[in-house]
Formats: C-alpha cells, sequence, structure tokens
C-alpha cells in the first residue's frame, strides 16, 4: 500500500457519518485530485490537503451545507437538525483547519457568539412557553380546589388555565417555526464564514 492509499484509508474512517455513495463519490474524487496533482508522500499530501482528520471535517461540512441548501430550495427553513449540523460541522471544520489564525480566529470568534445567541433565544422561547404551561396547569388546580368553596373564584382560575393551554397548543406551531428560523439563521452565517475561511485558504 502506497501512501496515497493510506492516506485514503485513514480518510475513510473519518467518513462513517456519509451514506456509503457519498463517502466513495469523496474518496474517489480526493483519490484522483491527489494523483493528478503528483502529491507522492503523506508530508505532501498533507501540506496541500492537511491530515485526513482534517480533510475530513471539510468533507462533512460541505455535505452538510448541501443537504442544508437542499432542504431550502422550496423557501422554508431547513429542520433545526439539518442547521445545526451545518453549524457544528463548519465550526470543527474551521478549529481543525490548518490556517485557523488572524482572521479565521475572528471569524470563529463571531460564529461562537452568534451561535451563543441563536442558543440563548431558543433556551429563552422555550422556557417561556413552558413557563406558559406550568401556570396553566397550577391555574386549573387551583381552579378545582376553589369550585367547592367559591364558585366565582374557581371558575375563574378554571378558566384562565384553559386559556393558557389553548394559548400553549395554538403558539406550539409557531415557536417550532421560530426556532426553525432561528437556526436556520445561524446555519447561513455559519457558511457565510466558511465561504470565508475556504477563500482564504485558496489565496
Amino acid at each position: 500500500m502506497n501512501e496515497r492509499q493510506k492516506y485514503i484509508n485513514d480518510l475513510s474512517i473519518y467518513l462513517r457519518q456519509l451514506t456509503d455513495e457519498e463517502r466513495n463519490d469523496a474518496l474517489e474524487f480526493y483519490d484522483e485530485y491527489i494523483a493528478d496533482a503528483g502529491l507522492e508522500n503523506q508530508t505532501a499530501i498533507e501540506e496541500r490537503l492537511g491530515t485526513p482528520r482534517q480533510l475530513s471535517h471539510k468533507i462533512l461540512a460541505d455535505y452538510s451545507i448541501k443537504a442544508n441548501n437542499e432542504s431550502i430550495k422550496e423557501g422554508h427553513p431547513a429542520s433545526p437538525h439539518s442547521s445545526w449540523r451545518v453549524f457544528w460541522w463548519v465550526l470543527v471544520a474551521i478549529i481543525t483547519s490548518p490556517i485557523t489564525f488572524g482572521l479565521g480566529i475572528t471569524l470563529l470568534a463571531l460564529l461562537l457568539a452568534a451561535g451563543g445567541v441563536a442558543l440563548s433565544l431558543i433556551v429563552g422561547i422555550v422556557a417561556l412557553i413552558f413557563g406558559v404551561a406550568a401556570i396553566a396547569i397550577v391555574s386549573i388546580y387551583i381552579g378545582i380546589g376553589l369550585i367547592a368553596t367559591n364558585l366565582f373564584s374557581g371558575l375563574f382560575y378554571f378558566g384562565l388555565g384553559l386559556t393558557l393551554i389553548g394559548l400553549f397548543l395554538v403558539c406550539l406551531p409557531l415557536i417550532y417555526w421560530l426556532i426553525r428560523v432561528i437556526v436556520q439563521g445561524i446555519a447561513n452565517f455559519a457558511k457565510f464564514i466558511y465561504a470565508k475561511v475556504q477563500a482564504r485558504r485558496k489565496k
């Protein structure tokens, strides 16, 4: 086994998250790339492409971005899972990139800050909606307890609880949509940062 084959075999190990077809396409592409570039040894290959682990992070970031872009073709936000995958793999690709210094560090800090803001917004929204649900349950419980001793107060709390439950159920789809929009926003920002880093690598 020559050093090119060893590099490709090592790369294959780090691409297990891809489908067989995607992994084979990526391995075939980089095998041909290394051969065409005349990179004969591990040192030369890693100087051009980075270590197999570093290259795998770039490939996984590329595929997550591709999948996310396909999900939003019709103008709707992608699923939160797809968008978070973009954020995560772009983050990992930048951190492990052999040229992460200067501008790379600045862009990484911006990406982390944006991710922190997005996560804080999502946690706040989820806490608010479940807070409403908790208040609704407590109100219904109090209302049931008061009906026997104070009918009007009991009915008030019971009605308030039912109203809040209705509000909770109505808001759930809206909250999910809002979370998708927020996470898609952070995914789009991650794509922008990733494009800047890749443009810097090509210089």
